[in-house]
Formats: C-alpha cells, sequence, structure tokens
C-alpha cells in the first residue's frame, strides 16, 4: 500500500533526523511488507500547506515566526484534514494548550525507531479508511481532490481534460477522459453525459434529457445513457441530500 507522510519543523537537524528514521522505515516496509512510504520534508508552514489533503499522517514542530506546531494542527482541521497528526515537542510544551484540536499524538524529540514504526502503522490504517483521492496531473503541478470536489470532467484533446470544481476553479489535468473515468469509477456516483462525466451529488434538477449542476452548468445525456444513470442514482439514494 502507499502512504504519504508529511515533516512540517523549521529546525534543519531535527528534521533530517526524523527524515533518516523514516527512510530507514522505508527501506524496511518496502522489503517486507511492499508497503511503498512517500516522504516530503518542508521547513514551513507555507510549504506544508499547498497540499495537504495527500497526506496519511504529518509530523510537525514550528517554533519560530507567526505559527507554530499548535497553530498549524489546528489550521489542518479547519481545512478538513483528518489525518494523524503528530506534534513533536522540543521548545514548544504543545499539551499546556487548550481547545487543542481532536486527535493529535504528543510526542517527545527525538523521536526512536519504535516510535516512528508504530507511527507509520497509525498511518497505514488511517491510508486504509480514507476514501482515495482524486489525482489531477495538470501541466505545472499535481492537485489531489476529494471526489465530492468535482462536478464535471470535460474532455478537450485526446489527452486533456478540463475538471469543474465546486470551489469555481477550472484545472486542465494532462489525461484522457478515460483515465479520469477509471478513477473515479469505485465512488459510484459519477454518470456520463454525452462525453462528459458528471457527479450527481451536484446536480440541482433535470431538464428535458439533461441536467442543470451545481455550477449552473447545463449537460445533456444520450437515450443509450439513460438506463446506467438511472441506476447509479438508484444505487446512491440513500446518500443523496433531500431537498
Amino acid at each position: 500500500m502507499t502512504i504519504y507522510l508529511a515533516i512540517c519543523d523549521n529546525n534543519i537537524a531535527d528534521r533530517k533526523q526524523l527524515e533518516r528514521l523514516l527512510e530507514r522505515e522505508k527501506d524496511t516496509r518496502l522489503r517486507e511488507d511492499y508497503d511503498v512510504l512517500y516522504i516530503d520534508s518542508f521547513g514551513s508552514e507555507e510549504a506544508l500547506m499547498t497540499t495537504p489533503v495527500k497526506y496519511d499522517i504529518f509530523f510537525v514542530d514550528i517554533t519560530e515566526g507567526a505559527s507554530n506546531g499548535m497553530e498549524i494542527a489546528k489550521k489542518l482541521r479547519l481545512r478538513g484534514i483528518a489525518a494523524p497528526i503528530v506534534l513533536c515537542q522540543s521548545s514548544i510544551n504543545y499539551t499546556s494548550y487548550v481547545n487543542a484540536p481532536e486527535d493529535i499524538v504528543y510526542i517527545e524529540k527525538p523521536l526512536t525507531k519504535g516510535q516512528v514504526s508504530h507511527l507509520v502503522d497509525v498511518a497505514l490504517e488511517w491510508a486504509k479508511r480514507r476514501t482515495p483521492l482524486i489525482e489531477a496531473r495538470c501541466q505545472k503541478d499535481t492537485r489531489f481532490l476529494q471526489y465530492d470536489e468535482l462536478i464535471r470532467a470535460i474532455p478537450l484533446e485526446k489527452f486533456l481534460t478540463r475538471l469543474c470544481l465546486s470551489s469555481g476553479e477550472f484545472l486542465d489535468a494532462t489525461d484522457s477522459v478515460k483515465s479520469i473515468e477509471r478513477q473515479l469509477e469505485p465512488y459510484g456516483c459519477f454518470i456520463k453525459c454525452k462525453k462528459d462525466i458528471v457527479n450527481i451529488y451536484h446536480i440541482e434538477s433535470a431538464i428535458e434529457h439533461g441536467f442543470k449542476l451545481s455550477n449552473q452548468d447545463i449537460v445533456y445525456y444520450s437515450s443509450m445513457q439513460r438506463n446506467n444513470i438511472i441506476k447509479t442514482m438508484a444505487n446512491n439514494m440513500r446518500y443523496l441530500k433531500v431537498q
């Protein structure tokens, strides 16, 4: 299984030490269990917050600047990040903070090999339970999306698909619409409308042979797609909001 781990620590020596421990754990697991660990290391909050949604665990200790580790943990939770957060205590006693977010692990520096191994197990269990993310590979970067962020996928060229997001953003993914469709299949809530892919959770109303979406787009389906659309909607009835 693939696990994504993030280190955010402004102390270079501490950050490098944790990187080394995680790299050793990565080698062990790849050899014994075939688990793959991706380790990203950051020295500031700004760098960490670029794509935090992709990580299965965070190791955090920021003691300089406007924010500290606890403030970063709070910001992650406010952004809907539910993955385990480990606050690694050095000069700041994070346990003394009131109104701390839930599900925070407090641990004294330096971490040991046994502690790192246990925390990677925690990340592994989280990764097994969580809903997988949609990987959108764009020309300049890669975005990881929650399935309910995606309203519609529109094929533009053979290997270019426009993703319409609930935030109002448009992402041009350098993938075919077929490749996007394979990623979306496990969610069970996406339908084909002509050549487009549509998230049924973003359908606002029905029109003749089509739908009005939450971003006010109008899409149309063919008569041959009608039965599959009905089947998908029926399978999702208990999850759909009653307006």
